[in-house]
């Protein structure tokens, strides 16, 4: 007993001893800093156990984001997917009118004639043998329809040659003349695509209303 004693006289005096060394403003420092550690350790807990509820109450705002953002675009998609008649029909006359150029050039690389039959449906080209109009070999000269509901008007053209079917024929010579001035007119609703074919061989092409 005696010796417990003793021991607890000392623990006493050497805390006072402590008390005596360390100032007041020391110790306040330090159970500040005990203090703000363990605040930061809390708050550092609520913000992870709000993330983790937010997470599984719905989506995050980055989520919400990219969704957004493909939606737009999928709408963005569908629009320019839907049909245009104007393009159509400017697209079918520049077809038209690089493929006709190409019956010209290769008249003038083969040296014998070459024709474009235009008709109502679409056209078509040959070349002129020696039992007369043939289909080409050529991989560039192939024929093509016109868009559904396209109403073709022509002038100009060759329209009594009974091979053609009713339909007018423009013939190229080995010079990359035309047997005459022509002008095919496509309409389809409220757009129009003209296709003009000059003697001296020129073609061009018009979009409009």
């Amino acid at each position: 007993m005696l010796q417990r004693a003793k021991a607890l006289q000392r623990a006493k005096a050497f805390a006072g001893a402590a008390d005596m060394i360390l100032p007041m403003p020391a110790r306040a420092r330090i159970g500040s800093a005990a203090m703000g550690r363990q605040a930061i350790r809390q708050s550092g807990n609520s913000a992870s156990g709000a993330a983790r509820t937010a997470r599984a109450n719905g989506f995050s705002l980055i989520e919400l984001l990219v969704a957004l953002f493909v939606m737009a675009l999928l709408a963005s998609v569908a629009v320019l997917s839907l049909p245009d008649s104007g393009s159509d029909l400017r697209r079918s006359a520049e077809r038209f009118a690089a493929r006709t150029g190409a019956a010209r050039d290769e008249a003038i690389v083969t040296s014998r004639l070459v024709s474009v039959v235009v008709g109502q449906a679409g056209y078509y080209f040959e070349t002129r043998g020696e039992g007369g109009w043939q289909p080409p070999t050529a991989q560039s000269l192939q024929g093509g329809d016109w868009p559904d509901e396209t109403a073709v008007s022509q002038t100009g053209a060759i329209t009594d040659d009974p091979q053609a079917g009713g339909n007018r024929r423009i013939v190229f010579d080995s010079l990359g003349l035309a047997s005459e001035d022509a002008r095919i007119v496509l309409t389809r609703a409220n757009h129009r695509a003209t296709v003009t074919i000059a003697r001296n061989g020129d073609i061009r092409t018009e979009a409009g209303q």
